[in-house]
């Protein structure tokens, strides 16, 4: 199983609907994939057809009491979602006092590891221990950045907290791209931006950038990734064509 990290400390970014965006375009590729919700505001739950208020067990439990990994299918053909709720919150407070805390996560998913082939783990929009875990436990990380000067400063902590991460936890993590959310590229502002960032981390850069579209809102209000409830629209190709540059990264 290839697990993949989608992390950014920043709120804001998309980083939610490219969680939700990706695995289900995996999965439209004829992947088995699980979506891990590790953010106890449950926004990919929501974001995959799920109720946070009905989810009655998270990765949480599977992490601290050695559970079964609560899993739940979705409405996309070979994605099943592993549900958040914001009783995962207190079950990061738990972990604090654990011996060996980073690496639950990674435990829990081996558990399952045969049944995908991919894991698609959604972060909290901080670097605290959730998202510790959820690092510790990725083989590939994909960070979505704003073109802007607070999505380029949040980077710069994450790309600091990943070295850490290789150096003592998890030396396999591979920062694998960085791609471009809420990009306008028609604008002087926008293209002068996305220049700055190539010319800064080259070819880490992704080709696709994922535009501001209406549509993401109408799709999550179905419960449903915009690849799934309007697979041909503008928001579904461009996260179409970011799901294949990053099989390509992933799978070479």
């Amino acid at each position: 199983m290839h697990t993949i990290v989608i992390a950014q400390q920043k709120g804001g970014v998309a980083k939610t609907t490219s969680a939700a965006n990706i695995a289900a375009e995996l999965a439209r590729h004829g992947r088995r994939v699980l979506a891990v919700d590790c953010d106890p505001q449950g926004s990919l739950t929501l974001a995959l057809g799920g109720d946070p208020a009905e989810v009655e067990t998270t990765i949480g439990d599977a992490m601290l009491s050695g559970a079964p990994v609560p899993i739940v299918s979705t409405q996309v053909l070979s994605l099943d979602l592993v549900p958040s709720t914001r009783f995962l919150a207190e079950a990061e407070v738990q972990l604090v006092s654990k011996l060996g805390r980073e690496r639950y996560l990674a435990r829990a998913l081996a558990t399952v590891a045969g049944r995908y082939d991919y894991a698609v783990i959604d972060t909290p929009p901080s670097l605290a221990l959730l998202t510790i875990n959820a690092l510790t436990a990725a083989e590939f990380l994909f960070v979505p950045v704003t073109p802007g000067l607070l999505g380029a400063a949040g980077l710069r902590d994450l790309l600091q907290t990943v070295d850490e991460i290789r150096e003592g936890l998890n030396p396999g993590l591979k920062l694998s791209g960085v791609f471009l959310t809420f990009a306008d590229l028609r604008s002087l502002a926008g293209r002068r931006a996305e220049a700055e960032l190539r010319e800064d981390l080259g070819e880490l850069v992704l080709t696709a950038t994922i535009s501001r579209r209406i549509a993401h809102e109408y799709a999550a209000q179905a419960g449903l990734p915009a690849v799934v409830w309007e697979p041909h629209g503008p928001a579904a190709l461009e996260y179409r064509a970011l799901a294949q540059e990053i099989l390509n990264r992933v799978e070479g």
